[in-house]
């Protein structure tokens, strides 16, 4: 009997899943992208309900496209974004839209947590900061703005939880899922502090069970077997953030490997198995070894969506266009940006246009646009937004070069911004170092479905997929471009130094507004 993995990953735009044979080849795959709701400025929502659909929905069609029996699928393994605020009463229904990473409203509660519990105090348990991008901040707004809501939660779940509890019955998450729910999650002891949470005021038993990432916490149900396509009593894994199965698809499983996820946020992870965690990055259990290792991560919050925002905003003439000879919208961008010299003519973007996470934190963040003059088109705008994005994570980079952090060259690149070849020579030329792609890997989805076949027995150890990486090209970077670069992201920070005093001010004047 053959042996076929399941894996499926919900992400902010939509959901991807795929089925991967033994040998590591993707038989199945499908998409279906959902709406983001933003109700009000610093909100961020999705409908959970849109999780489950969309899950359920693609994992039936990549099981039809493999053209493969439900008997001979091994398991189903779910990633996510993270993190995500979901509240399950104890029918396992939600109670509202979910909270996602891109959500920056609970400002008040963050300013709270520093006050009275402070940075060193969650730093030293968690290893991450104090952010409204945590899920316990998110939880903590809920609680304060709508109290009866917070009184019927049975349980919190993350967009990589609530599927797992349609499929298997069972709340619970995994630990690095429980590591961005963050502030009382103890990552050496993968447990929560149960003192500092009723010491927060929120209740313990909200927080749901975590479990090593590979670890089979359930079966599917007959309920979920006729919704998905999956056999009934079909192993479920805990699962884990998508970052992470991205890293693994790539082969980032050793200490020092590097990898890049360029999807609607810029993720950026460095593994290692040493428990020294440098302030300001994002910590999270590794999924090769989510009992003993991590990634260190550099994120930011606006990459993909960046050219998504000037896609819809900038380019529905061509949208439609790509739509009607049955190309890439974004290939006729790529086109239009190429066209323009490194730089943009001294066009600068600082992309933070939902407030920005590593390495500022700067919930009151927003977008800026330097340098613009008569000169500039709309091409500029486009690529000095996918410049801007580059410089943002190169902010990053050298933070972490300073924390003496090891990284592993090349820079391993992947998700959607990576089929860019414009882009990842942008990065490659920004960064200095080359960047690596990998043309046939699908990113996350192959990443859980790699988890499946080590925690089914199938593969002796993560190791295999060392012997899938095949990188099919390498941007070497240009110094000469690297010099112009370096240039701009000098006057890249002094922007950011000028105004980042305003940005409060301009928060209280837009709230003022509101009210």
């Amino acid at each position: 009997m053959a042996n076929y993995f399941v894996g499926c990953d919900v992400g902010t735009s939509g959901t991807k899943s795929c089925v991967m044979d033994e040998q590591g080849n993707v038989l199945g795959t499908h998409y279906i992208e959902y709406k983001l709701y933003t109700p009000y400025p610093s909100w961020a929502e999705h409908n959970p309900e849109d999780y489950w659909n969309a899950t359920a929905d693609t994992i039936q069609a990549s099981i039809k496209k493999a053209n493969i029996s439900a008997d001979e699928i091994r398991g189903v393994c779910i990633s996510a974004l993270s993190p995500g605020c979901i509240l399950v009463d104890r029918d396992l229904n939600p109670l509202q839209y979910s909270h996602i990473w891109m959500d920056r409203r609970g400002v008040k509660q963050s300013k709270w947590l520093k006050e009275h519990i402070g940075d060193d105090r969650v730093f030293n348990i968690s290893a991450n900061p104090i952010d409204p991008y945590y899920g316990t901040v998110k939880l903590m707004w809920e609680r304060d703005n709508r109290p009866e809501l917070y009184k019927k939660a049975y349980k919190m779940q993350t967009a990589a939880d609530y599927p797992v509890m349609k499929l298997t019955g069972k709340a619970v998450t995994d630990y690095s899922n429980a590591a961005l729910i963050g502030i009382a999650f103890d990552i050496r002891k993968k447990a929560w502090d149960t003192d500092l949470l009723e010491e927060i005021g929120l209740n313990p038993e909200i927080f749901p069970d975590p479990y090593p990432c590979d670890e089979i916490i359930g079966e599917v149900t007959k309920e979920a077997a006729a919704r998905t396509g999956l056999k009934v009593g079909t192993p479920v894994l805990a699962g884990g953030v998508d970052c992470n199965m991205a890293y693994l698809a790539g082969g980032a499983i050793e200490d020092g490997d590097w990898a890049l996820t360029m999807g609607t946020a810029g993720c950026m992870g460095v593994i290692h198995n040493e428990a020294k965690f440098p302030r300001n990055l994002i910590i999270i259990p590794h999924t090769p070894d989510s009992r003993n290792s991590f990634a260190s991560v550099g994120a930011t919050i606006a990459f993909g969506s960046c050219t998504r925002y000037f896609r819809d905003t900038f380019a529905q003439f061509e949208k439609v266009f790509a739509e009607n000879i049955g190309v890439n919208v974004y290939d006729i961008m790529n086109i239009e940006a190429a066209s323009i010299p490194v730089g943009s003519d001294g066009l600068i973007v600082l992309p933070y246009f939902s407030g920005e996470r590593t390495p500022i934190w700067s919930p009151n963040a927003r977008a800026v646009i330097f340098g613009m003059s008569l000169k500039h088109t709309r091409a500029h705008l486009l690529r000095a937004l996918m410049e801007g994005a580059a410089l943002a994570l190169y902010d990053n980079y050298l933070f972490m070069k300073e924390a003496g952090i090891k990284m592993k060259q090349p820079l391993v690149v992947s998700e959607g911004g990576a089929k860019s070849v414009l882009w990842r020579q942008i990065i490659a030329d920004v960064f200095g170092v080359p960047v690596a792609y990998q043309e046939t890997a699908k990113g996350a989805p192959e990443g859980d479905a790699i988890t499946v076949g080590v925690a089914t027995g199938v593969y002796k150890d993560y190791s295999v997929v060392k012997d899938w990486v095949n990188f099919s090209a390498i941007n070497e970077p240009n110094m000469s471009n690297h010099k112009i670069y370096m240039d701009l992201f000098n006057v890249y920070k002094k922007v950011y130094e000028g105004v980042k005093d305003q940005y409060e001010v301009m928060a209280d004047i837009v709230n003022s507004n509101l009210k």
